[in-house]
Formats: structure tokens, sequence, C-alpha cells
């Protein structure tokens, strides 16, 4: 049997500006996907987290995860091989929550099916047919979630080049996300948002400057390890991810009970509408959470370095 496991990110910057070519910034954070890969007569998926098992070449299989369908596809075609498996897919991500289930999972799959079929996996390639993959069910995604999937780190994205950023963490700061519970579809939101462009492009390119600007003075001051400064350009991304209309009244309240908590910075992460918002937090109290945990589920999360990787049995 062979596994493999991919992170989940947290976009610290920059969401749905990239689509239009601005930077962003993400980090890999340690909540994991993973798929396990055995022989088997058939082309089984396993979702143990959805409590699903199809045939990825069956006509069964839900549209929401056709990726798995295409991943295979791509795999096997590079491969010359129809050799059956049976994959497990297991994630402590949540799903259609903006950490990137998505893209870990079939990051995951990816790897492990890539050696399956007796290939070393190689980061570039892995990433490459992630993101064919996640076409089928993003429309036009960034690209961001499968690049951190794969890559782990901190990283700088902007027009597909990536930039490792050489962070020193502190041990001592923590980043808490908490799930909404509001499922949304990204592919609609980022719709929308390019349809307010489009309405108002005047308007809406100066906000998209501004975001560029924030992202770029973010990526200096994460370098610098000023964190404090870190703090306020979140906060101040947060209002510009209001003004293009993808945050919620919601949202807003656990934005706030989060700085009222001593995180330095919150924001939603991800398509917004619902999904996850973080906080950073360089003293946490944890005792403190248990405000937020009451109503929500809540992640206590640490950036991480590593990538899509075997998981040795």
């Amino acid at each position: 049997m062979i596994c493999s496991r991919a992170p989940a990110k947290v976009i610290l910057f920059g969401e749905h500006f990239v689509v239009k070519g601005k930077p962003a910034i993400a980090t890999a954070v340690d909540l994991y996907a993973e798929t396990c890969i055995e022989e088997s007569e058939d082309y089984i998926v396993e979702s143990k987290q959805l409590g699903l098992k199809f045939s990825i070449f069956g006509t069964s299989i839900p549209p929401s995860l056709l990726q798995f369908r295409k991943a295979a596809e791509l795999v096997m075609n590079l491969a010359g091989s129809t050799r059956g498996f049976h994959a497990v897919v297991d994630s402590e991500i949540p799903v259609a929550a903006g950490m990137g289930s998505s893209a870990s999972t079939i990051v995951s799959f990816i790897h492990a099916l890539l050696s399956f079929y007796g290939f070393k996996p190689e980061l570039s390639l892995v990433n490459k047919m992630a993101f064919e993959a996640e076409k089928i069910v993003h429309g036009k995604p960034s690209g961001i979630d499968n690049i951190v999937a794969t890559y782990g780190g901190t990283l700088y994205y902007k027009k597909g080049q990536i930039e490792r950023l050489d962070v020193k963490w502190p041990r001592s700061l923590s980043i808490v996300v908490v799930d909404t519970g509001v499922k949304r579809s990204t592919k609609s939101i980022v719709r929308e948002v390019l349809d307010l462009y489009e309405a108002h492009p005047s308007i809406m390119s100066k906000l998209y400057d501004v975001a560029e600007e924030l992202v770029n003075e973010a990526r200096r001051r994460l370098v610098e390890g000023d964190f404090t400064s870190l703090g306020q350009l979140i906060n101040i991304n947060q209002g510009l991810l209001s003004a293009i209309g993808v945050s919620s009244r919601e949202i807003e309240e656990i934005v706030y009970r989060l700085r009222s908590l001593g995180a330095i910075g919150s924001k939603l992460s991800g398509a917004g509408r619902g999904g996850v918002v973080y906080g950073v937090f360089t003293d946490l109290n944890k005792d403190l959470l248990k405000k937020v945990y009451r109503n929500y589920t809540v992640y206590l999360v640490k950036p991480i370095n590593e990538g899509v990787h075997h998981r040795i049995l």
C-alpha cells in the first residue's frame, strides 16, 4: 500500500484578486488530506470523510468529484497502464470551507497514484496535473490551492510564478481557524466578483491595485518578522474583501470576536460568504477560545514548510 498526504492552506492575503493577476500569499498548515492506494480489479475511490465509494469510470460518480476521473486519466495516460486500484481518501480538512480541501485531496491522490504506477512523483508534475483536475470543479481556479498543497511553506504567488518566502514563524505564534459551517460554491462567488468588476471597472481596478500593494507590503513584513504590522495588514485586507462583496454578517462577527480575544489580525480566507475565518495570535490564551468553541468548529494550526509527501507505514 502507498500513502501520500498533502497539507491544507490558509490564504493570508490576496484571495479573489489573484484571478485578475494580482499577487497572493498563502501558507501550508498542519491539517492533512491523505490517499492510500492498493491494487484492485476496478478503479475505486473511497472517501471516508464524505462516506462515499465509487468507480472512477462508472456512471455513479458525483459531479463534484469528477476531478478524480480527470486526475486518474492524466496519470494513467502518462503511465500507459490500465492497472486497477482502490484508493482510500481521508481528510481532516473541512470541506468547501476555504482551506483547499479539494486541492489537498487531489494532490495527495495524484502523488500516491504516480507512485502506484511506478513514477517518482516530481512536485512540478503533481502540481500541473492537480491544476488541470481542479478546473473540472472550480472552472477558473487561481492555482494557489494546489501549489500550496504540493510545495508547502509560505508562498508568494503571482500569475503562476511562485516565490517561497523565508519566514521565521515564532514558536509562540498560532493561527486559529474558525469554520462558519456555511458551505458555498467557490466557482459561483468568483464569477460574481468578476461580474462586479465588469460592472464598475474604474472603481474595482483601484481596489485591485491597493490589494497588490498590500500583498507586496505583507511579503516584506513577513520576511522581516514584523508581525505587528502583519496583523494590521490582515485587517486591511479584510476590509477590501468586504468591499468586493465576499464577506457576510456572520464572518464579520467572527472577525471581531477573534480580535477582541487578542488576535493581531483576522480575516476570512478563501472564497468568502462562509467557509473559514482565521485569526493570528502571538500569545494565545487557549481558555479564551472557549468563547468561540461554543458555536463553531475551531482548528488551532501552525504554519509548516513541507508539502505533499509519502507517509511511511
